[in-house]
């Protein structure tokens, strides 16, 4: 088994071999910073917050304000 060091570098990796950043029409899926740490907790364990947050601003994705103070991250699927 592999030892990931890199904790951000992985998130990119899971995130761009499925999704790119969508807008409010094009968007499939939407979560939270919060909601997506939850999620890659399953898969990585020592995920961080702040890790899932600077992957996604690298990967080219903006957070996205529906309501005052409520920003979500969207994301569409990649097609083959």
């Amino acid at each position: 088994m592999a030892l990931i060091l890199f904790y951000k570098e992985e998130v990119k990796k899971l995130i761009t071999k499925m999704y790119a950043p969508a807008d409010l029409i094009s968007k499939e899926f939407r979560f939270t910073t919060h909601e997506l740490t939850e999620k890659l907790l399953s898969i990585l364990p020592k995920i961080e917050y702040n890790d899932v947050y600077e992957a996604l601003l690298e990967l080219g994705y903006e957070p996205q304000e529906e309501k005052p103070m409520e920003y979500y991250w969207y994301f569409r699927r990649k097609k083959e």
